[in-house]
């Protein structure tokens, strides 16, 4: 029996050029990024994906950094999320501004992206046991179509198995409903009702969360589709 674990990293920067440096160098090292221009686009990213390290620049037009962070770190499902923060500025003080108003860590620009790896792979190695415990494990077992968050298990339909599954396949990943109407209900592309799917993610959120009207484990970002945030495992719970 084995767990899928992968990184998800937040870079926030107004410069397009900057965020794809760091999403490069950051993606060489295997994890899935994803990108924020303004510090709004940020909060609700956050919110939404719970990324495991955010990386964001001092500047923006809507907020400064500082004061992001601050925002970061009020948000109930995030405020432990490491975060580090990039600036041009030189002098000590902003190094100290930038701690004390959350941040784990300060990057000076222009840095060497040898430097932001190992950086992030020193964030992420303080903070795993924690998140570790912090999201669901969910296990999967296909002998009995049952599906356990943590210890509790949960009987689904066939259909409500086979969805969960799918949406387990790559968790990363966004899966639309017209994705899932393809690959769960072998609908032809672009055939079936919406609807159908949106039933059956409802009914897999009352079995499965323990507050279905926020849910924390089945998530959908608007636009794009629904993915699981847990950490995902195969087999029978022992």
């Amino acid at each position: 029996m084995g767990s899928i674990t992968t990184h998800t990293i937040l870079t926030v920067d107004a410069d397009p050029e900057a965020r794809a440096i760091i999403s490069h160098a950051l993606q060489q090292e295997g994890h899935h990024i994803i990108e924020a221009q303004d510090a709004n686009a940020a909060l609700q990213l956050a919110r939404e994906r719970r990324p495991d390290v955010i990386i964001l620049n001092f500047a923006f037009t809507d907020m400064n950094g500082f004061e992001l962070c601050r925002r970061l770190r009020a948000l109930p499902l995030v405020n432990t999320t490491p975060i580090l923060l990039m600036s041009r500025h030189q002098g000590a003080h902003y190094a100290a501004q930038a701690l004390d108003s959350g941040a784990d860590d300060y990057l000076r620009k222009p840095f060497a992206t040898r430097e932001l790896k190992a950086r992030v792979r020193a964030l992420l190695r303080r903070t795993q046991s924690y998140h570790i415990n912090e999201r669901p494990v969910l296990r999967l077992d296909a002998r009995s179509n049952t599906a356990w968050i943590d210890e509790r298990a949960v009987s689904l339909t066939p259909t409500e198995f086979s969805l969960l599954s799918h949406l387990c396949t790559e968790r990363e990943d966004h899966h639309t409903a017209h994705s899932l109407l393809q690959h769960v209900w072998s609908y032809p592309p672009g055939d079936g009702d919406t609807a159908l799917v949106r039933n059956h993610i409802r009914n897999l959120r009352r079995k499965i969360e323990e507050n279905p009207n926020q849910p924390e484990i089945i998530i959908s970002l608007h636009g794009r589709g629904y993915s699981v945030n847990a950490h995902i495992m195969t087999g029978a719970a022992v």
